[in-house]
């Protein structure tokens, strides 16, 4: 039952609790603003408590298991190793609980009220903020929208958290399952797959498109796909999945590939399909003044803000990839433009990573985008993670660093890698890109040796036609 209905002032309101909204709020704090911030769920949004953090807290605990093959190999010799299911999902809802507990702190610091509701707007400068027991409304001068996004649904297959499951099952569940079908070949699918794998689910990954983690280099998807059938998970791309039956203690999928129809068992399915913006009807865009775009995202300028001068709108609402740390950065500029700076969105490029395994990450232009609008004026290297003396160390030596850059001025377009820690690599390609740099510029700064980051000049070097550690004819 809701009593009563009050109103209150905002200087600056924030919609939403995740990266970009949290983020928003510090910015617009510490630049004078008093901020209020509306969050309908847990502080943290999606990215810590039910995505990024927790997401690769099992990555990375499911790789470390996986690695003990390896290092039995190597020397290293571990007796009777398992997994404690119950103990790996304390330690991945751990890590969720300090990284929120510390957004918290961070915002209490910043004097940020915070609202507890879900937001809807009854004019431009005006919201209804609705919780369990009463409703409010908030008069606003500026505000910043960051609703995030939610998990794309499969018409037919409803989520009972038991045998259709969706990523936060995947992800604090205390079970390690006998085997699992994926359903979506994208980085969630991929990434969570991968995982599962690793603690020795048998899985089945189905894709709808005719190649996994559609958008990155051709080679890349042939290394993964590589890795995923060493490590006994199949892949099969090009299906439509036409329903889903449990029978007892499984479920069975129903696909078509081409004109056969076949189908798969296992003991659950995770529909992993993709994600969509929150930017549904409760949020009463129209009322605001602010309309979606063709894309089903809302149209902003460089400052992020919409058409109500006094509404900015950020991270997976707006185009581009919907990733955090560009979130996080639109929301600086955001908060800059509401405190009347000048500022603006004006980023190059925005790095994207995939935690599989090995780890893939990119920024800048892939090849072909490049040839694309460059024609012949580009130039590609590549450098294997074989030939470099720290892969070899670390027993991964399976990947590579690509180079795209244009042949006539050698200016960096865009780089590629895949394998161990190309997470952490690609921020080098990101700075360099962004400062104009050429493959000279990377051929010419020393590395340290040894170390992943030398391939960075040794790409460069077989850029130039003179590679040190790979072989090459004379004249």
């Amino acid at each position: 039952m809701v009593v009563g209905e009050f109103t209150e002032q905002a200087d600056l309101l924030v919609i939403g609790g995740g990266p970009g909204g949290y983020s928003a709020a510090i910015r617009a704090s510490q630049l004078g603003r008093n901020v209020t911030l509306v969050e309908r769920g847990d502080i943290g949004g999606v990215c810590l408590n039910v995505g990024c953090i927790p997401s690769k807290a099992l990555i990375e605990l499911s790789s470390r298991f996986h690695e003990l093959d390896g290092l039995a190999k190597r020397g290293v010799v571990t007796e009777d190793a398992h997994i404690d299911p119950v103990a790996l999902v304390q330690t991945v809802t751990a890590s969720v609980e300090r990284l929120t507990s510390g957004v918290r702190q961070l915002l209490k610091a910043a004097d940020v009220q915070i609202v507890q509701g879900e937001a809807s707007f009854v004019g431009p400068n005006e919201v209804r903020v609705r919780a369990s027991h009463e409703t409010s409304r908030i008069k606003f001068k500026d505000c910043i929208l960051a609703t995030g996004s939610s998990p794309r649904e499969l018409e037919g297959f409803v989520v009972d958290h038991q045998h259709i499951l969706d990523s936060t099952d995947l992800l604090f569940a205390p079970v390690v399952r006998r085997d699992l079908i994926v359903i979506g070949g994208g980085y969630i699918g991929i990434e969570l797959g991968s995982a599962h794998a690793r603690l020795g689910t048998k899985v089945t990954i189905l894709e709808m498109a005719p190649e996994i983690l559609m958008g990155v280099e051709p080679e890349i998807q042939r290394t993964l796909r590589s890795v995923l059938k060493q490590m006994g998970v199949e892949v099969h791309t090009g299906i439509k999945v036409k329903g889903v039956k449990t029978t007892g203690d499984a479920v069975v999928v129903e696909i078509q590939a081409g004109s056969t129809v076949e189908q798969i068992r296992a003991g659950a399915v995770a529909v992993m399909v993709g994600r969509v913006p929150n930017l549904g009807d409760d949020l009463a865009l129209g009322t605001a003044g602010v309309g979606i775009g063709p894309e089903g995202r809302l149209v902003v300028d460089e400052q992020m803000r919409t058409a109500n001068p006094h509404v900015f709108a950020i991270g997976d609402i707006v185009a581009g990839p919907m990733l955090a740390h560009k979130a996080y950065y639109e929301a600086k500029v955001a908060a800059e433009a509401a405190t009347g700076r000048p500022t603006g969105n004006d980023a190059t490029v925005i790095p994207a990573v995939i935690f599989s395994e090995p780890e893939v990450a990119s920024a800048g232009l892939g090849e072909q985008e490049a040839r694309d609008r460059f024609g012949d004026d580009v130039v590609v290297a590549r450098f294997p993670y074989r030939a470099n003396g720290r892969a070899i160390v670390l027993g991964a030596a399976v990947g590579e660093l690509k180079v795209v850059a244009a042949k006539a001025t050698g200016r960096l377009l865009g780089v590629h890698i895949v394998g161990i820690d190309a997470s952490n690599l690609i921020s080098e390609a990101a700075l360099a890109i962004e400062l104009g740099a050429t493959i000279d510029d990377l051929a010419l700064t020393i590395h340290p040796h040894p170390t992943l980051s030398e391939m960075y000049p040794e790409a460069a070097e077989v850029a130039q036609g003179m590679p040190t550690h790979i072989a090459t004819q004379r004249g």
